[in-house]
């Protein structure tokens, strides 16, 4: 059995018009082979009020299908309760996630191969409920230390693991925590449009201002190190964040520049004015677990990166500025234009070129077609038991 035959179905932990990433991204690629159904996410801790009538709202307003253009993707914003309370879950099991497979399951009728992003008892139930030939989880949050998630999400990830026909990790730290789980496992990091953030390379002139640091990507307390910005600051460093902040930002500067979230394909022009791209993380037990989506992205632009000490970015510290202090951290800044030079850059730029998403997707897709083929031969081998069993 290849691609071209199943109906991948995609439970993602984001909305599609979320920040571009992997699961948007694998979506995409695999609608140039077959029917593709992306399932926003469904939910992981209890949202607050306005959040949850948007999610409603959104469910609700939905019509039929939302085909992309040109595309075979089925966009689908669920309505389904939190996966937290017993009431939510019951409600959940019994009424929203039978609805949403039967919607799913319209779509297309081939058989089904899940790739889901979430472990929560939801997913587990609109997995019972869409009985797929194949499952994989594309693990990439440490989720056992996710703020605010479920008590037994640790039992619910397990369960998925037992009941994956392969797991997917980000992170070397993902691989290292649940290689003993008895799946077939397979690291597939992040990437980068290569061609789209190598325009920055070309296009970088110094800024004639203040030192200029920029971070992308999501914002939000339980990722950043705030002390770090805050020191940024008072060194006289001018402070670009660009994306979503959902919890807002914590702190009010002159020189803190928030310029909120900016599509994907205009992120390139907005780094070209930046003289330093900052990883400032917050190291914690779940933040160890991260492989920045960002990191190829910023080494395809030629600029100097810092970072904080996320475990799988050690390996990098040849190419990067390690910071383990705040104090540290602002000191790398500092001097990151004049300490880097042409051999960095330049192999930054290879690196980000050997990693782009073309690469990866093609990785991707050598791995669920491995997934395909040996269930398919294990189909045969039993249907051939019972053939036997039957003579």
């Amino acid at each position: 059995m290849k691609i071209e035959d199943v109906h991948i179905v995609i439970l993602s932990s984001i909305k599609w018009d979320f920040l571009w990433q992997r699961h948007q991204i694998i979506a995409e690629y695999f609608s140039q082979f077959t029917d593709v159904t992306f399932v926003e996410t469904t939910g992981l801790r209890n949202p607050n009020f306005l959040k949850s009538v948007e999610r409603l709202y959104r469910g609700f307003t939905f019509k039929g299908k939302k085909k992309l253009q040109r595309k075979k993707i089925n966009i689908l914003p669920p309505i389904v309760a939190p996966p937290t309370f017993k009431l939510f879950r019951t409600i959940n099991q019994h009424i929203f996630t039978p609805t949403l497979a039967s919607k799913i399951i319209t779509y297309s009728n081939k058989p089904i191969l899940v790739i889901s992003y979430l472990p929560t008892t939801t997913a587990h139930y609109l997995i019972d409920e869409l009985n797929p030939m194949a499952t994989i989880y594309d693990c990439v949050l440490n989720f056992e230390n996710f703020p605010g998630i479920p008590k037994d999400i640790v039992a619910t990830e397990d369960a998925l693991i037992r009941r994956a026909d392969l797991l997917i990790v980000d992170s070397g730290f993902l691989m290292r925590k649940h290689q003993d789980k008895g799946v077939a496992m397979k690291q597939i990091p992040s990437a980068v449009d290569f061609e789209r953030f190598y325009q920055v390379s070309e296009g970088y002139r110094a800024s004639s201002g203040a030192l200029r640091a920029t971070y992308f990507g999501g914002i939000d307390h339980y990722r950043i190190d705030w002390g770090i910005i805050e020191q940024l600051l008072a060194a006289g460093v001018t402070v670009e964040l660009i994306g979503p902040a959902p919890d807002g930002i914590p702190i009010e500067h002159e020189s803190l520049i928030y310029k909120g979230t900016v599509p994907h394909d205009e992120l390139p022009h907005a780094l070209r004015d930046c003289d330093v791209l900052i990883l400032p993380y917050k190291i914690t037990e779940f933040t160890k677990g991260t492989y920045p989506a960002k990191l190829f992205e910023c080494f395809a632009t030629g600029k100097p990166i810092i970072s904080t000490p996320l475990p799988d970015l050690i390996s990098y510290r040849h190419l990067i500025g390690i910071a383990e202090t705040p104090s540290l951290f602002t000191e790398k800044v500092l001097v990151a234009g004049r300490e880097d030079d042409e051999n960095r850059r330049n192999r930054r730029i290879e690196l980000a070129r050997e990693n782009s998403w073309e690469v990866r997707c093609h990785s991707y897709l050598e791995a669920v077609e491995q997934v395909l083929l040996e269930t398919s031969l294990n189909q045969l081998v039993q249907a051939g038991s019972r053939s036997r069993l039957i003579d």
